[in-house]
């Protein structure tokens, strides 16, 4: 194969290209449970301060 500019051959960037989609895809994955849980946390914060203003 031929090598790209930096040395590389274009099957190692391919492999590079496929690995960083598969992290990229683990970082959104991540990103989205962690919003799921922040709406959850601020269900949960929004409870507590009406149980507190209630009382």
């Amino acid at each position: 194969m031929t090598d790209t500019e930096d040395g590389l051959t274009l099957e190692q960037l391919l492999e590079r290209a496929d690995d960083i989609g598969q992290r990229i895809g683990q970082v959104l994955g991540s990103a989205g449970e962690l919003s799921r849980q922040a709406e959850t946390l601020r269900g949960q914060v929004n409870e507590f301060l009406a149980k507190v203003r209630a009382a």
